[in-house]
């Protein structure tokens, strides 16, 4: 955790091999730009490509998007056949799958066999994940999160992102939408409330707080260098979705994300020199569990 009133903001791509154009995106901003932090999907469309990028960039820390919407399994379906449908692909209503993940435990056995061999995914690419997350931030989920504390605590993944945003701040900045961002910014605050006595018992680092949530999509250059000036102290989390273009896996899943834009934010001359004149702090998962122990 951040010491103080200092102030450490960490950078990371989400959803690292779903497709050529992000997979471009994330070596380009770590090369050259803020990107010091990439979320592995260990079954989409090009994750053998992300797995042979990943291990070109050894400096870049990984961690494990946690999949269980939108995407595909890891295990073949006949081992998780009430998780999956018949070609391993899960629901992709985030509503409806949290409703099912909670009253279906029957599914949580499934659920942490699947979880286990994503990790075990990315182990087996002799990658080393750092982080855990979730697909749609997931991983909060009140029946999955001590799942995933156990699978962390298993694997030796020493820290955790908390999707926790002061909606606040990204009304300031963003103001459209309200009602459903301060929905939910507080539905995620109760879970984050709940999860970081969890990760302190467990022994786990994590982010003090979080952007990317609320506004997610749209963490643009204007929006970033308005954001640098409230920062909290502590450690801060930013995640995006950047890309070179916009390829079709993107347009299918998000086609309204501004992924060029993001990943023009990455590499900002203007960004990063605002944030050296605040004094904020550049980092990663592994460096703040390391200043943890």
């Amino acid at each position: 955790m951040g010491a103080g009133v200092s102030r450490t903001v960490i950078f990371t791509a989400d959803d690292f091999g779903l497709s050529p154009a992000l997979n471009g995106a994330v070596a380009l901003a770590h090369r050259r730009g803020l990107l010091r932090c990439a979320s592995l999907m260990a079954a989409a469309p090009e994750t053998a490509a992300a797995f042979r990028l990943a291990r070109e960039l050894p400096v870049l820390c990984l961690g494990v998007h946690l999949t269980l919407i939108q995407g595909r399994s890891v295990l073949p379906p006949e081992k998780i056949p009430h998780l999956v449908d018949t070609q391993g692909r899960f629901h992709n209503h985030p509503v409806t799958a949290g409703w099912r993940y909670f009253w279906q435990p029957r599914l949580l056995p499934e659920i942490k066999r699947e979880l286990a061999a994503q990790i075990e995914a990315v182990l087996e690419a002799n990658l080393t994940p750092w982080h855990l997350n979730g697909h749609v931030n997931l991983h909060l989920h009140p029946r999955i999160f001590p799942l995933v504390l156990e699978l962390a605590r298993e694997y030796r993944i020493p820290a955790l992102r908390l999707p926790w945003e002061d909606w606040r701040t990204t009304l300031a900045l963003a103001p459209d939408h309200p009602l459903p961002k301060v929905a939910q910014g507080l539905i995620f605050a109760w879970l984050c409330r709940r999860a970081r006595q969890q990760l302190r018992d467990a022994g786990l680092s994590c982010n003090d707080q979080l952007f990317g949530l609320l506004n997610d999509g749209r963490m643009t250059e204007e929006y970033l260098l308005g954001l640098v000036k409230r920062l909290q102290p502590g450690v801060t989390e930013i995640y995006c979705h950047p890309g070179m273009y916009a390829d079709a896996e993107l347009k299918r899943w998000a086609p309204e994300y501004q992924r060029q834009k993001e990943l023009a934010a990455l590499l900002s001359p203007r960004l990063r020199d605002a944030l050296v004149a605040a004094g904020i702090e550049l980092s990663d998962f592994q460096t703040l569990s390391h200043q943890k122990k």
